[in-house]
C-alpha cells in the first residue's frame, strides 16, 4: 500500500441496489494452498517483485498460470501481446532508489469468470490486488509478505472459490503491478481498458490482509461523502456473520491502493485491510508473521461480497450521509510506525514515475 500522492476525489453515481444470496454452498478457503501461494510470492527467486524487474515478471507468470489452471477465461482471445493471454502489458518509466527504468515492460494479469445472464453478463465486478513490492534495495530484500503477497494470495483463492459459481454478472480478477510507485498498473489498465468503463459496476480490493490485531478488519471507504456505497453496508453485514465488526481506522489511506483508480472513474469501490504494523514497508515484513486465520476470513468475506454484487438485481449505490454517519465501528490500534517510508523516499530520489498503457500492442 502506497502513502498518499493524489488529488481530489470525484463523485460516484447513485444507482439503486438489491441484495441477493452470496456464498451459501460455496467452498471455503484452503489454508495450505493460500500459504503456498504466499510463500512463492515471497521467495528469494522473485526478489521482492519490484515493478519492471524479472521478479515482477515471474510473479505475473505465476498468476497467469494459476488463472489458466483454474479455468478462467482471458478477456480477449489471444490476449494483449503479453507472454500469455492473461497478461496485460504496459510500459513503466521510473524506479526506486535512484534507478531509472526507461521504458521497462511491466505486467498486469487479468482473467474472468463469465456471467451467465444475457444482459447482466456484459457488466463487470472486479476483484483486485497488487502483487508488486519494493524489490531488493542495495542488497536488502523486501519480501512484502503482508504488502501485498497476502492480498494476491487472497485474490487467487477467491478466484478458485468462485470459478464454478455461475454468476449473473462477469467476475474480473485483476492482479496489478506498479501500485507502490503510484497505482500505475491499475491506472494503465483503466486508461486503456479493454472493457467499457461504464460497464464496470464495482471494484473489491484487497491490500494487506494478513496481519493486524485480533478483531480488527478495516474497510475503506467508511466515512467519505459520495463514496460510501452499499458495498460497504453489505461488507459490514457479511463481516458480522463471521463475528467481526468492521473498523474504519485506515480511512486516511483511501487514495493509496488500487480501488482508488476505480473510484476516480465513478466506479463504486471498497478495500479490505487488516491494519498497519511496524513491519510495513520494511524488510521484516516476512511470511512467518502472516496470520492465515485472519487472511482466510477476509477471503470468505470477499468471496461472498463479490458473488452477491454479481448476482444482485441492480448495481451498488451511494448511501446518504444520514445512513453511514450513524454507523458504529470496531476498534483500531494505531501502531508506532516509522514515519519515513522507504518507498516514498526512493520515489522522491527517482523523480517522476509514470506508465504508458498498452506496451507492445
Amino acid at each position: 500500500m502506497l502513502r498518499s500522492l493524489f488529488g481530489p476525489i470525484v463523485t460516484v453515481l447513485l444507482v439503486p441496489v438489491a441484495a441477493s444470496a452470496g456464498g451459501k454452498g460455496l467452498p471455503d478457503p484452503d489454508r495450505a494452498r493460500v500459504k503456498a501461494d504466499l510463500d512463492f510470492l515471497c521467495s528469494d527467486d522473485l526478489q521482492g517483485r519490484e515493478t519492471g524487474t524479472p521478479g515482477e515478471a515471474k510473479a505475473a507468470a505465476y498468476l497467469a498460470q494459476k488463472m489458466q489452471e483454474t479455468g478462467l477465461a482471458p478477456i480477449k482471445v489471444g490476449g494483449f501481446g503479453g507472454v500469455t493471454p492473461f497478461h496485460y502489458r504496459w510500459t513503466y518509466y521510473g524506479g526506486l532508489g535512484g534507478r531509472w527504468m526507461g521504458g521497462a515492460e511491466a505486467n498486469d494479469v487479468v482473467g474472468v469468470v463469465p456471467g451467465r445472464d444475457p444482459v447482466l453478463g456484459g457488466e463487470y465486478v472486479f476483484i483486485t490486488a497488487h502483487f508488486d513490492h519494493l524489490g531488493n534495495q542495495d542488497g536488502t530484500l523486501y519480501r512484502g509478505a503482508d504488502d501485498n503477497a497476502s492480498g494476491t494470495a487472497g485474490l487467487l483463492e477467491v478466484m478458485r472459490l468462485l470459478k464454478d459459481a455461475n454468476p449473473r454478472r462477469t467476475l474480473v480478477f485483476l492482479g496489478v503491478s506498479g501500485e507502490e510507485e503510484g497505482l500505475l498498473g491499475s491506472e494503465a489498465f483503466l486508461a486503456d481498458s479493454p472493457l467499457p468503463i461504464t460497464a464496470i459496476k464495482a471494484d473489491i480490493n484487497m491490500d494487506m490482509i494478513g496481519r493486524g490485531r485480533k478483531g480488527e478488519l478495516h474497510v475503506m471507504p467508511a466515512r467519505r461523502e459520495g463514496y460510501v456505497t452499499t458495498l460497504t453496508a453489505e461488507a459490514r453485514s457479511l463481516a458480522e456473520a463471521h463475528g467481526i465488526t468492521l473498523s474504519a481506522g485506515i480511512e486516511d489511506y483511501w487514495q493509496d491502493s488500487d480501488h482508488y483508480s476505480f473510484a476516480q472513474r465513478s466506479i463504486p469501490s471498497i478495500c479490505f485491510n487488516t491494519g498497519l504494523h511496524a513491519d510495513y514497508h520494511q524488510p521484516t515484513d516476512t511470511p512467518d508473521k502472516i496470520d492465515y486465520n485472519r487472511l482466510t476470513t477476509v477471503v470468505k468475506i470477499v468471496r461472498d461480497l463479490a458473488l452477491e454484487t454479481a448476482n444482485a438485481d441492480s448495481v451498488p449505490a451511494v448511501l446518504p450521509g444520514s445512513v453511514w454517519q450513524s454507523w458504529a465501528w470496531g476498534p483500531y490500534h494505531s501502531p508506532n510506525l516509522i514515519q519515513d517510508s522507504p518507498t516514498i523516499e526512493k520515489i522522491k530520489a527517482a523523480g517522476e514515475t509514470f506508465a504508458i498503457p498498452g506496451f507492445g500492442r
